[in-house]
């Protein structure tokens, strides 16, 4: 298994990509609804340091989200926010299959595969939409 590198400066630091299919009917009341979601994110959770929502220029069906927290109890306080519970409601029943989850390190200094394990398992508490 290859090695999975991390910086010890963002240790902590927790990066994810979210990536889902909106049924093409629907795009304007998933858009609508992904930017208040945003906003809401954007003004109450000051540990999430990075949250931006993509559109595939070539398959306006498709959203990716970047997410980063500072840490594992900023990840846990957006997860358990009602506006994320909200936008779960809505966007559930017009997505086109399920949302793919992938935590990304960045990519510097190595860390040991049992470190990496431990990452790994973190990642399993994020609940797909």
């Amino acid at each position: 298994m290859p090695s999975i590198f991390r910086a010890s400066a963002i240790m902590e630091s927790i990066t994810i990509l979210v990536q889902y299919k909106i049924k093409k009917k629907k795009l304007t009341k998933a858009t609508n609804a992904i930017l208040e979601y945003v906003e809401q994110v954007k003004k109450n959770e000051p540990g999430t340091t990075e949250y931006t929502v993509f559109q595939d220029e070539s398959d306006r069906t498709m959203f990716i989200h970047v997410m980063s927290f500072v840490d594992k109890a900023a990840k846990k306080t957006h997860e358990k926010s009602e506006y994320l519970k909200k936008l779960k409601k809505i966007l559930v029943p017009i997505s086109k299959g399920k949302a793919v989850y992938t935590s990304m390190v960045a990519v510097q200094s190595p860390i040991s595969e049992e470190n990496a394990e431990e990452i790994r398992k973190d990642m399993s508490s994020h609940e797909p939409v």
